[in-house]
């Protein structure tokens, strides 16, 4: 386990990755602020009487607002972004700066180099959504953060599990497009036009546009993530695209 752990701590340790999560973390947290005052600023001028009247509309208005930050596109595809070029820095661009004939020279295997490289990347993945989703959510209700979980519970499960099979989709997509092609740049592209090509074609029905959208029906009575489709999009394709990555890896030179 120590041996793994070291290669945990390397992977872990990027300078660049860091510094690229670090940047996504502002960025995203800065997409979703705006998107939040946005709606906060509309529920509050529509509604406005009779949070005054009847003291009754504030939960509603943090729940809408917190519902408008989840449902933003802009952040989505921002995020998509930087998994693409988190991806494409851990499985390309070691091999395309040969650190990859060090790191592959030492006594691992290519599937615990995977996996490491992998967990690495679900890390900084969820990493760079839910961490400034808590922030700005906790910073802007701070004078009823206690009353955050009754407020959200109608939608807030929705709305993890959406964003849950989102980030497994695009950490998918992005491994499998780093592992396959022969450089970063290209890596990075050939991801690119699988994440935007829905959204660009209109097509709603496919990834990631199908849950971007989906995130806004969260805490909906007629509405549950848990169905064939959204299953099958963000559980079952993201782990076929990863035993595929797999595959590749253990076949493929490390140049």
């Amino acid at each position: 386990m120590g041996r793994l752990y070291k290669l945990f701590r390397w992977e872990m340790n990027d300078v660049i990755k860091n510094v690229l999560l670090f940047s996504g973390i502002l960025l995203v947290g800065m997409a979703m602020k705006r998107s939040l005052m946005s709606v906060s600023l509309s529920v509050g001028f529509a509604s406005g009487t009779e949070i005054q009247l009847f003291r009754v509309s504030k939960a509603s208005g943090v729940s809408t607002s917190i519902l408008g930050m989840l449902s933003l596109d802009d952040a989505w595809t921002l995020l998509s972004f930087l998994i693409l070029l988190l991806g494409a820095l851990t499985f390309r661009y070691d091999r395309d700066s040969r650190v990859a004939l060090s790191v592959y020279s030492l006594p691992y295997s290519n599937t615990e180099i995977f996996g490491v490289k992998l967990l690495s990347l679900l890390i900084y993945g969820f990493t760079m959504v839910l961490l400034p989703f808590a922030y700005v959510t906790v910073t802007t209700y701070a004078s009823i953060a206690g009353y955050l979980p009754g407020i959200t519970s109608d939608f807030i499960g929705d709305a993890l599990a959406l964003v849950t099979f989102l980030v497994l989709y695009l950490i998918a997509v992005a491994t499998l497009t780093s592992l396959a092609s022969p450089n970063a740049f290209l890596a990075f592209m050939a991801g690119f036009a699988v994440i935007y090509a829905p959204r660009v074609t209109g097509v709603s029905k496919l990834p990631p546009q199908l849950f971007i959208n989906a995130i806004s029906r969260s805490g909906s009575t007629d509405f549950t993530p848990f169905t064939v489709q959204y299953i099958g999009w963000g559980l079952l394709v993201p782990l076929a695209l990863f035993a595929l990555s797999w595959v590749l890896i253990r076949r493929r030179d490390v140049v």
